[in-house]
């Protein structure tokens, strides 16, 4: 969690940990906050990245699967789809 005008505790290291994600979840966040927000940019590139939220503010395309649904709905959909691959 990350307030508005707050540092992002620890962004070097989420960096790191994202360039090495073999999938990125993003849940409940509107993109908006920067540098946090930018984090997905960091995930190596085709690295599937689903992104749950409401009110999307975001487009899907072929990497990104956006689920317009309360964390409670869309995860256990990512999850089932992940465990399907």
């Amino acid at each position: 969690i990350v307030w508005f005008g707050e540092q992002v505790p620890m962004l070097d290291t989420a960096t790191k940990l994202v360039e090495k994600a073999d999938v990125l979840i993003i849940v409940g966040t509107s993109m908006q906050v920067y540098p946090a927000a930018g984090l997905m940019h960091y995930a190596p590139q085709n690295t599937p990245v689903y992104f749950i939220d409401p009110k999307p503010s975001v487009t899907p395309n072929s990497y990104l699967k956006v689920y317009a649904e309360k964390a409670s709905i869309g995860l256990p959909k990512v999850v089932e789809q992940l465990l399907n691959v």
